[in-house]
């Protein structure tokens, strides 16, 4: 009986242990599905689409310029930026994890954009975004890039 009591506190205390690793990965693989979708979104330079995915009072912090908020300005942002010709954009999440309603990603990516002479150009760097969970869906709240 004893070692029965032993297997059942072994086996809990595994669940405790695979507990929160799946739901790291689980995080994981849902932030890697809503960036698919962004890139989708971006790719088809539906800018209207990207704004949606980004919460209330959420900001964007492009490299070297000031911050943008607001769902209009991060529609126009988005619109602007694709209008430049940047496209084939393509992001992997390499981390990802929640704690409660918030939830922060970060991971590569990787586009094509106008370069001298008309010809496109490879751009890619590093992202970051900070996610709550807004009426049962993760939006983007922070979204930084370099």
């Amino acid at each position: 009986m004893k070692s029965l009591r032993s297997v059942g506190a072994l086996f809990a205390l595994s669940i405790f242990m695979v507990t929160p690793v799946s739901l790291a990965q689980d995080f994981k693989s849902s932030a890697q599905s809503a960036a698919s979708k962004w890139d989708e979104a971006f790719n088809k330079g539906d800018a209207s689409q990207l704004a949606k995915m980004y919460g209330s009072q959420a900001a964007l912090l492009p490299p070297g310029s000031a911050p943008v908020v607001d769902e209009q300005n991060i529609q126009q942002f988005w619109k602007t930026t694709i209008g430049k010709g940047f496209g084939q954009h393509k992001v992997t999440v390499q981390q990802a994890e929640t704690k409660g309603d918030m939830g922060y990603a970060y991971g590569r990516w990787q586009a094509t954009g106008p370069g001298d002479g008309g010809a496109k150009k490879q751009f890619e760097g590093n992202w970051s975004n900070v996610l709550e969970r807004q009426g049962g869906e993760w939006k983007t709240v922070l979204h930084s890039w370099n």
